[in-house]
């Protein structure tokens, strides 16, 4: 979009790509929950349903989409292309987040903190992360992420599959009409630097609701919490991209759109993990404190088998320690939010340019600066 589109029409346009996929994340879980539940079918066929929609982006890609104008490195050979994919650096960034991803999984539930595989982990994480630091220095403008980039700084309910689906709707659904809001207002105002400022207030202060939701909590409570949440995510999550195509030159716009998928694609890799790890802890000391009962047994039964092998008369304890434990995990979700707003404060104010010329032109010294540090 950034090669085919003029830079004050992407806000709209991307809160409506965005929208789409939004409408496909509200769709998605409802279908695929009862594929799920459907014995003939069963999740497998999940996976078969992804090929016709595959085919159909793939035709319309190839057919639609422009060849973007030709890079500063079009001359280079095909050794010197190589090297520009700087395999090192990248091989080191994934040994990396494998070993942060397996030490937040494993710590302090297949394994104590304390165990070797989980401290080993950690330091190659620690060491590797070093590493990587030091191959994009040397790298320079061949590196992963050059780094002349950051100069511009910009179980309780015992739901089905299905009915879990539905249930996410009110997030998802805001979600999309926050993201074409936002995209609307970028459009008329040319400012996106204040929706970072505005959405992520939002989604925290849904993220601090979601402490009040108990096992008996009326639906009216979970939904409005979720619509305050998506719309804040909607207005905010966003703007980051747009940021990229406004503050770096057509040269850096790529790599810096990947960084930007890159962390966000990371936080979603590791939030599972971080989120699984604090809940398990916490649901383990508290049904330590339930008298008659193997908290281990009823972790590995799952969130919905443990109803078989708990005691009736000791049912509603391990519901409410399952709801605490479930509770100990949205302060992440109130926690990042905050420190994402906090991020937001440093990023360059600038107004999107009335047209692509205007544009252009802003961006010519930083593509001139970025085509002389490759010719060196």
């Amino acid at each position: 979009m950034s090669y085919c589109v003029a830079l004050k029409k992407r806000a709209m346009l991307l809160a409506i790509i965005l929208g789409m996929y939004s409408i496909g994340s509200a769709i998605g879980p409802f279908v695929g929950g009862a594929i799920t539940d459907n014995k003939m079918l069963t999740w497998r066929f999940i996976f078969w349903v992804n090929l016709p929609f595959g085919a159909v982006g793939l035709v319309v890609v190839w057919f639609i989409l422009r060849n973007p104008p030709p890079a500063a490195k079009a001359g280079l050979s095909w050794i010197q292309k190589i090297r520009q994919l700087d395999i090192p650096g990248a091989t080191v960034l994934l040994g990396a987040i494998t070993c942060l991803n397996l030490a937040l999984q494993w710590g302090g539930i297949v394994y104590p903190w304390s165990n070797a595989n989980v401290f080993g982990c950690l330091i190659g994480f620690g060491l590797l992360l070093i590493a990587f630091l030091y191959l994009q220095t040397r790298g320079k403008e061949s590196s992963t992420i050059p780094l002349h980039i950051f100069r511009n700084r910009t179980s309780v309910k015992n739901t089905s599959a299905r009915d879990s689906g539905i249930y996410s709707l009110p997030i998802i659904v805001s979600n999309s009409l926050g993201t074409l809001s936002a995209g609307w207002i970028a459009s008329r105002s040319r400012h996106y630097v204040p929706l970072m400022w505005i959405g992520a207030p939002f989604l925290a202060a849904g993220g601090g609701l979601y402490q009040l939701i108990r096992p008996g909590s009326p639906a009216a409570q979970w939904i409005g919490f979720q619509i305050l949440s998506g719309a804040g995510y909607g207005i905010c999550g966003q703007m980051p991209i747009l940021a990229v195509q406004v503050v770096l030159g057509e040269a850096d716009v790529p790599t810096g759109l990947v960084m930007v998928l890159l962390f966000q694609c990371l936080g979603g890799a590791l939030a599972p993990s971080i989120g699984q790890n604090l809940f398990t802890d916490k649901l383990l000391r508290n049904l330590g404190e339930v008298q008659g009962i193997d908290g281990a047994a009823v972790v590995a039964a799952g969130g919905r088998e443990f109803r078989e092998i708990v005691p009736p008369e000791l049912m509603d304890e391990v519901i409410d320690a399952f709801s605490s434990a479930l509770r100990n995990v949205f302060w992440l979700a109130l926690a990042t939010p905050v420190l994402a707003w906090t991020v937001s404060w440093a990023m360059e104010l600038r107004r999107l340019p009335q047209d692509r010329e205007k544009a252009d032109t802003a961006n010519v010294a930083t593509q001139a600066l970025t085509t002389q540090n490759l010719e060196k």
